[in-house]
């Protein structure tokens, strides 16, 4: 095998390997949509004036074996000059994983040689990798001895599975949770008139789409800054993100509204008999009826008797509402590998030495 990296810096090239994506997508079977060119293609414009994107083309012979989507910024830790290298992603990536034909060791090999030939980082964050991903595995190897690395906090996802049908699920649940389930759903059909649906189909410059928007405004998330109308080059990011998950029918829109005011919503995208929430949001004036949580129950309830689907993942992160139903979590991980360098290295010690020790005494002294 013989192997050479190529990097693709243009927005203009990045768009034209449509088509190498999507055939190298199918003949490595890493067909979610969060490996797609259309996800990446939404996250190359939302990253920010501030981050660079870039795509790495592993070839062998001229033939594609490996794509690796990746962005660059400078910042600053703890007074720290520090040039970051990162996978490509945008806030609301569930998972990352590296685009892999075949074996992955002389792969990942081959990007570590490319890498430590590169003079612009020093710091590179692979985060958000499957903690049973073969990739993962193959990073780890080819690091070892080569490069100062480390394993950073590992993320836990929660998933509901979906089999057995509704009824035995449901007679399965705790008193509790069943009690709490029919209070909601009398508080909430007490104070209006209620309609749920479900959307496969949004255009970014319809009326539901300005509706979407304008409750994320309203919504927890609006005053601090992290919904999709606050939250820096979101609105742009879901604008492309429907447009194309509309067309390749991985989108699902669920609404909930109360007197024909839209009060609760999650976004969506369904793949493979997966179904992934990456955007949840209630009105906070009708905090008390629980909202958010009637239309939880009544997805959860949709999917398991509509059949085709054994998942409902739920997001990173354990919250409360999500632990009500889960029946399980994934795993992801983030490696944090450090620039063979003088500099690299002292960082690497800073992170994996110092500052914990730091962190350690700071609570021991309360």
């Amino acid at each position: 095998m013989s192997l050479r990296v190529r990097r693709i810096e243009s927005e203009a090239e990045f768009l034209s390997l449509a088509l190498t994506w999507s055939d190298l997508a199918a003949r490595s079977g890493q067909t979610s949509p969060f490996l797609s060119h259309d996800w990446f293609a939404c996250c190359w414009s939302a990253v920010g004036p501030a981050r660079r994107p870039e795509v790495l083309l592993v070839e062998d012979g001229g033939h594609t074996v490996a794509l690796v989507p990746l962005m660059r910024w400078r910042e600053s830790r703890r007074g720290l000059p520090i040039r970051r290298l990162a996978l490509l992603e945008c806030p609301d990536t569930p998972f990352i994983d590296l685009l892999v034909e075949g074996d992955a060791r002389p792969i990942m090999a081959a990007l570590l040689d490319h890498l430590a030939q590169r003079g612009d980082w020093d710091v590179a964050s692979l985060q958000k990798l499957p903690v049973a991903a073969p990739t993962l595995k193959a990073l780890e190897s080819s690091l070892a001895g080569r490069f100062p690395w480390r394993r950073a906090d590992a993320s836990l996802s929660p998933f509901l599975a979906i089999e057995g049908g509704w009824e035995p699920f449901w007679k399965g649940t705790s008193q509790r949770f069943k009690k709490t389930a029919r209070n909601i759903q009398n508080r909430l059909e007490r104070a209006g008139r209620v309609r749920v649906e479900e959307h496969t189909l949004l255009d970014p410059e319809g009326p539901l789409f300005a509706e979407l928007v304008e409750l994320t405004r309203r919504s927890w998330k609006g005053a601090r800054g992290v919904a999709i109308a606050t939250m820096p080059n979101m609105h742009g990011f879901f604008a492309e993100l429907s447009r194309r998950a509309s067309a390749r029918g991985w989108l699902s829109l669920w609404t909930l509204r109360l007197d024909d005011r839209l009060v609760a919503m999650e976004y969506q995208l369904r793949d493979g008999g997966r179904v992934n929430a990456l955007r949840a949001d209630f009105d906070p004036a009708h905090r008390e009826i629980s909202p958010g949580s009637a239309l939880n129950f009544a997805i959860a309830r949709a999917l398991f008797e509509r059949g085709g689907v054994h998942e409902y993942d739920m997001g990173p992160g354990l919250n409360e509402y999500k632990l009500r139903w889960a029946t399980g979590n994934h795993e992801a991980v983030h490696l944090v590998v450090y620039r063979p360098t003088a500099y690299g290295r002292l960082l690497h010690l800073l992170d994996s030495r110092v500052w914990p020790a730091v962190r350690r005494v700071r609570e021991r002294l309360g």
